[in-house]
């Protein structure tokens, strides 16, 4: 997925958001904060397999579900047989 769009980084431009304006809203909204660098590499691309709540902190600063976050079609391309 690197060097390509994320679901992230779509939702993000469609909300005129910038990753520090995901960051500030996931430090207001939840008790533990995500880095700027692991913002960064999820939103590009670079990181694609992260937790759980790592996700949902995501979906709740953006008021979206994982459904709308997860590359499934990236998965099934390069992971399944």
């Amino acid at each position: 997925m690197i060097n390509q769009t994320t679901k992230i980084k779509e939702i993000l431009d469609k909300k005129n958001m910038t990753q520090t304006d995901l960051y500030l809203k996931i430090k207001s909204s939840c008790k533990t904060i995500l880095g700027r660098d692991v913002i960064s590499n999820i939103v590009n691309g670079k990181k694609t397999n992260y937790e759980i709540y790592t996700l949902l902190k995501i979906c709740v600063a953006l008021n979206v579900t994982p459904n709308d976050i997860i590359e499934k079609e990236d998965f099934i391309k390069t992971q399944l047989k």
